[in-house]
């Protein structure tokens, strides 16, 4: 069976069932703050972290609407443990993918040069989907992927600003998400990490979970959309498939 007829059976049969979050309780985000309180509060935990970095490079991206000021933390994380963490420098994710898609090629190619060696990408939300597909394009430039709360499966249709994100690019979500599906036709061969939570306000937690791609480890938590890029449950995650 096709790569596409599996997708349209999932659709049929289990997508219709997706929790995608209402848009009501996206004010629940403000809870994140407590993570990052958390996060402070394990700071001596964190140093006892073992240090396995040995320079290489991670591309950190961060999710629609934000730019690398928010993943700040997050690459500081990765710096203390010895990677050379570095934002994409892109600006604010507005949105618009099939550019930044592009951009973010680009962006992979050179740094893997550079550094004569693949590079592993970490991104969050939107951020996560445009580094895996820029990935499925150059898998032989990137060692690994990690994504936080991504919606790699359906797009943006299963999050709770889907609506939004459609009259803002005029972007027909049930077209896009057969776009997304058929991008399965080339499988990402890579090892693939995606972190997810139910308690994600704004994307469906379901949208994050990948059946499909060979290599790929799918892996809850309990957090809030902007949590997980701030927890420390998370951080720990993070650095031990690292060193995998």
């Amino acid at each position: 069976m096709s790569s596409t007829m599996i997708f349209e059976n999932e659709y049929r049969s289990y997508r219709k069932e997706y929790s995608i979050p209402n848009k009501v309780n996206i004010p629940r985000e403000i809870f994140g703050i407590f993570d990052l309180a958390s996060l402070i509060a394990h700071i001596p935990k964190i140093n006892k972290l073992p240090k396995t970095g040995n320079g290489e490079t991670i591309l950190v991206l961060p999710g629609y609407g934000t730019d690398d000021t928010i993943m700040t933390p997050l690459r500081n994380f990765l710096i203390h443990l010895g990677y050379n963490a570095i934002g994409w420098g892109l600006g604010e994710n507005h949105g618009n993918v099939p550019q930044l898609l592009e951009q973010v090629k680009d962006l992979i190619v050179n740094l893997s040069r550079e550094s004569n060696q693949k590079i592993i990408i970490i991104g969050w939300s939107l951020g996560g989907y445009i580094g895996r597909e820029a990935a499925r394009d150059h898998q032989d430039f990137v060692e690994k992927v990690i994504t936080l709360g991504s919606p790699i499966i359906g797009g943006p249709k299963y999050t709770s600003i889907g609506d939004l994100f459609s009259k803002r690019y005029s972007i027909d979500l049930e077209l896009l998400e057969k776009e997304i599906d058929d991008r399965f036709q080339t499988p990402l061969e890579i090892p693939l990490y995606s972190i997810y939570s139910k308690y994600d306000n704004i994307v469906s937690w379901e949208a994050c979970v990948d059946k499909y791609s060979p290599r790929i480890t799918n892996k809850e938590v309990n957090s809030t959309h902007i949590g997980l890029i701030v927890k420390y449950e998370v951080y720990k995650l993070v650095s031990e498939y690292l060193i995998q």
